[in-house]
């Protein structure tokens, strides 16, 4: 009998640590499903920033632009298409060493990774805006039909010759005519670079901003990065004797506009 009840006694040890161990191994397989969860779940999660955070970076490149060319370049870079980004004005605009251009555009091959196909009609000469549209000389050198348009509409060399108001019906001649190779291109304007002390010059760049701002356009006030036309300082950034931007006064010019359409502070 005692026997009997040894073996019993036995057995229900035995029951008890088999059921003990049982319930902590399913506790555990449990608990281990619980973290391979938590780890898809939060791998899932780090995607979704990781995602969000390259999205964040695109728009952030594309913080300064308008919404609607925003969708564009998204468009065309989902699609591995180029923008084709036309920079028409004045010689000073001309690619050379250290030319604002030249810093703009390897700028931009840098942020967009040839994302953007960048040209530069720089109109060689004193020529006004009369010049340029009875010459159709702003559609030289477009070999693509431009996306883009970053159009300096030589006001300074008009200035004194061409009334402000002919001018910018001039302007409006090169736009119509820009549209023609293309109704749906986006159009930035600017104004060429700023001269020391002069009077009459600043009066017609601030109708050009009053106008571009009333018909709808974007208008690229680089100015705001330079000296004041009025300080001594401004001649630091210009040639001797001269009006044409030094290599400062490019990389002034150059920051704004890489600045602008690359988000950059």
């Amino acid at each position: 009998m005692r026997a009997f009840m040894t073996l019993i006694v036995l057995i229900c040890i035995g029951t008890i640590v088999y059921g003990n161990y049982h319930w902590n191994s399913k506790l555990g397989s449990a608990v281990d499903g619980k973290v391979v969860d938590v780890h898809k779940n939060s791998t899932a999660t780090a995607t979704e920033v990781v995602d969000n955070n390259k999205e964040a970076v695109v728009k952030g490149s594309f913080t300064n632009l308008p919404e609607s060319l925003v969708e564009t370049l998204n468009e065309k870079s989902e699609n591995k298409e180029t923008i084709n980004l036309a920079i028409i004005g004045s010689e000073v605009n001309g690619f050379h060493d250290n030319s604002w251009t030249t810093i703009f555009k390897e700028e931009m091959e840098s942020a967009y990774d040839g994302l953007f196909n960048i040209t530069v009609n720089a109109i060689q000469g004193k020529v006004t805006t009369s010049d340029v549209v009875q010459g159709d000389l702003h559609l030289e050198n477009l070999n693509a039909k431009p996306d883009v348009v970053l159009l300096e509409p030589f006001l300074l060399d008009s200035n004194g010759l061409i009334i402000i108001d002919h001018s910018l019906q001039n302007i409006s001649f090169i736009i119509e005519d820009l549209k023609a190779e293309n109704p749906d291109f986006f159009l930035f304007i600017q104004p060429g670079q700023p001269i020391h002390n002069a009077v009459y010059y600043p009066e017609d760049v601030e109708a050009l901003k009053t106008w571009t701002e009333e018909n709808g356009y974007t208008y690229l006030d680089h100015w705001s990065s330079w000296p004041d036309y009025q300080s001594d300082v401004l001649l630091d950034y210009m040639n001797p004797d001269s009006i044409i931007p030094n290599e400062k006064g490019h990389e002034v010019w150059a920051e704004y506009m890489v600045n602008y359409f690359t988000g950059k502070e």
